[in-house]
């Protein structure tokens, strides 16, 4: 007889065993799930703006649509900065992220609006001082694209050289130094 009073007493402790391994368990899976869906939607964004910038340099100049064109890739990128912002305020207000993810998209939300205002900044300094009707800046990292609006064919190397000189400046710096990792591409429309 107590062998058969022994064993449900086993069983209940393996029972509970399981009970708290399926619960911590599906939180790990859980949390997991919602971690691996934010940085897939992180990746996405960033593809789509990468996209986007490649598809703005390959435009011909001339084109009809050019001012719709700028609308369009201003638009996009907001969207994509927008769609950044708020997986990344997710994540911050997420109680059941780690800290190190918390912390994380934290210093990164600030990044973001630091870029934000870069390419405002930049964007509305370039238009000013070189008389061009239309500019769009893009940064990622140290890597620049800029596309300006303009009856002329070529960039004059005097506006290239306050281009250069905005964007450094916008960037704390002297100057762009490719040695560095600094990559600068201008277009024309």
């Amino acid at each position: 007889m107590e062998v058969v009073a022994q064993q449900p007493k086993k069983h209940q402790r393996m029972g509970k065993l399981k009970n708290f391994f399926s619960i911590f368990l599906s939180k790990k899976v859980r949390k997991i799930a919602l971690m691996t869906g934010l940085l897939a939607l992180l990746v996405v964004t960033g593809y789509l703006n990468f996209t986007l910038n490649q598809n703005a340099v390959s435009i011909n100049a001339g084109s009809k649509t050019e001012t719709n064109m700028f609308i369009t890739l201003k638009e996009n990128r907001a969207d994509s900065r927008l769609a950044q912002q708020m997986l990344l305020q997710e994540i911050v207000a997420n109680s059941s992220a780690s800290e190190k993810a918390r912390t994380e998209a934290q210093a990164n939300l600030t990044s973001l609006a630091e870029t934000i205002a870069y390419e405002n900044n930049t964007e509305n300094l370039i238009a000013a001082q070189c008389g061009y009707e239309d500019v769009i800046v893009s940064r990622n990292n140290n890597k620049l694209n800029v596309i300006v609006k303009s009856a002329e064919k070529e960039i004059s190397n005097e506006n290239l050289q306050k281009i250069m000189k905005i964007l450094a400046n916008a960037m704390n710096k002297e100057r762009l130094e490719p040695e560095n990792g600094d990559m600068l591409y201008i277009s024309i429309m």
